[in-house]
């Protein structure tokens, strides 16, 4: 009887132990598999993929984009650099224009009684040197203004290509 006892006993052992795997095996998920969890598994697999791909993409384009804005921001400093020095230009030019209508102003209004011929001649010639002074300093204040007119129209183009870029990294983003 000892010898039945203890193969019962064995084999009620062995029972509790499978049907405990099998708990254990089923409460895990790790039981057979049906059909629909392995496709669910598959699909769930392609979406982390094509996630994947998708990131990288996104990644690859920002890192586009963000040399595409430092090269952009360089051209606009430059740009803002020539536009600033173009505006003293402007200023040193419409400066030395007034100065030379001040003068020709003076000169003209100069009116003392009893000038002499020769004075008259030579106040004369100082009013045509001055308005030749005058005339050359408006030409450079043209000159000066259209330079800075054309690097005004660059700069805001070039500002323009710098907010396009910066909204297509903010279309990227919000990705």
């Amino acid at each position: 009887m000892s010898i039945r006892t203890g193969k019962v006993k064995l084999a009620a052992a062995v029972a509790v132990l499978a049907a405990a795997a099998a708990v254990t095996t089923w409460a895990q998920g790790l039981g057979p598999s049906t059909a629909g969890s392995l496709a669910e598994l598959t699909a769930e697999v392609r979406q982390l993929k094509v996630a994947l791909q998708e990131a990288s993409r996104s990644q690859n384009q920002m890192q586009a984009l963000n040399i595409s804005l430092t090269a952009q921001q360089s051209r606009l400093a430059q740009v803002s650099t020539r536009l600033d020095t173009a505006e003293e230009d402007l200023q040193q030019a419409m400066s030395r224009t007034r100065e030379a209508v001040t003068a020709i102003a003076t000169a003209q209004n100069e009116t003392r009684p009893n000038i002499s011929t020769e004075e008259r001649a030579q106040l004369a010639e100082m009013v045509k040197m001055f308005r030749q002074q005058a005339d050359e300093a408006q030409t450079r204040e043209n000159n000066a203004r259209a330079r800075r007119d054309d690097l005004m129209n660059a700069f805001r183009a070039e500002e323009a290509r710098w907010l396009q870029l910066v909204a297509k990294l903010e279309e990227i983003v919000k990705r």
